[in-house]
């Protein structure tokens, strides 16, 4: 896939560009739909099937305080765009002058003049321009008017409820990481850098490897979860767990720590990538260590099962 962090000279490179347009937040059901469409389409007209999102997200820019936290990291967006069979991705830096252009603007000067786009793929609901007023409806008539084609892409699905990034972090604020799984394709992860801890977990028995968490990426509900952790090209089970430890009254900020079985490794500042399976309990405050100790161990075994039949 060619990648490209802006707008120049992309038009003169490619002929019969077709654009799936989106933010892509997730990469969920919906916008793999919005992917497979373009590149069926391109592979009909002899084009070149691209996607074209913005970065940071527009709330960001737009509404700062109102700004959903992401599901993905811009590089783990990359990665599995990458992966989806479109062979141009176009990463438009989002500014104040981008977001005052009109809908009619934004088609003329970037979709015609820059992109010279041949078809567009949009969802039912995408918006664009100034104020988010350009509907799909808007776009079909622009297109008519400018001489490419728009495909707008129905509500997709999952055990007949709508797919939404909106749904799926609701999901995650309840822990319910299995459910997510099924409307985003793959489990919920996330991929960071091992930082050092207080070795409390290693002085227990469990020793465990420390994230840094990625800023404005939203974490799941705070908990114990069965994991799967990929560590430079393995992948080990594990239990991980996300939150406070108030066990210890730390008053530390959210943090996730996670302990692989049968791995006895150093992997301090290494990148992991750490995938939700399914919530095992809400955190708690035990009375003592020993207690909490039994039950991490208890948590061990079920992970262990669940993880196995997986």
């Amino acid at each position: 896939m060619d990648i490209y962090h802006g707008l120049d000279e992309i038009a003169e490179k490619y002929d019969n560009m077709v654009i799936a347009l989106g933010n892509f937040d997730g990469v969920h059901l919906g916008h793999r739909e919005l992917i497979k469409k373009a590149i069926e389409l391109a592979d009909r007209i002899g084009g070149v099937p691209g996607v074209f999102t913005f970065d940071p997200h527009p709330m960001t820019v737009i509404q700062p305080d109102c700004s959903p936290p992401m599901l993905l990291t811009k590089e783990d967006k990359i990665r599995i765009l990458s992966e989806l069979g479109a062979r141009v991705l176009i990463i438009c830096p989002f500014s104040e002058e981008i977001s005052r252009l009109s809908p009619e603007q934004f088609v003329r000067d970037i979709l015609v003049q820059k992109l010279r786009v041949k078809a567009v793929v949009v969802g039912y609901n995408y918006n664009f321009g100034y104020r988010g007023e350009g509907t799909p409806g808007m776009l079909a008539e622009f297109g008519r008017q400018s001489g490419f084609q728009v495909i707008i892409i129905p509500p997709v699905k999952h055990n007949e409820t709508e797919v939404s990034s909106t749904l799926i972090r609701q999901l995650l604020l309840k822990g319910k990481v299995s459910e997510a799984a099924g409307f985003l394709s793959y489990y919920p992860f996330v991929s960071s850098r091992v930082v050092t801890g207080d070795r409390r977990g290693r002085q227990m028995g469990f020793p465990t490897a420390n994230l840094n968490l990625p800023e404005n990426i939203l974490i799941p509900a705070n908990g114990v979860y069965a994991v799967k952790v990929h560590i430079k090209g393995d992948t080990f089970n594990g239990v991980a767990n996300v939150g406070i430890k108030p066990t210890f009254d730390l008053n530390q900020p959210k943090n996730l720590e996670v302990h692989c079985f049968d791995f006895s490794e150093d992997i301090y500042n290494t990148m992991i990538k750490v995938e939700f399976i399914e919530r095992l309990r809400g955190e708690k405050k035990f009375s003592s260590a020993n207690e909490l100790v039994a039950r991490i161990d208890e948590d061990v075994q079920r992970a262990r099962r669940i993880l196995q039949a997986d």
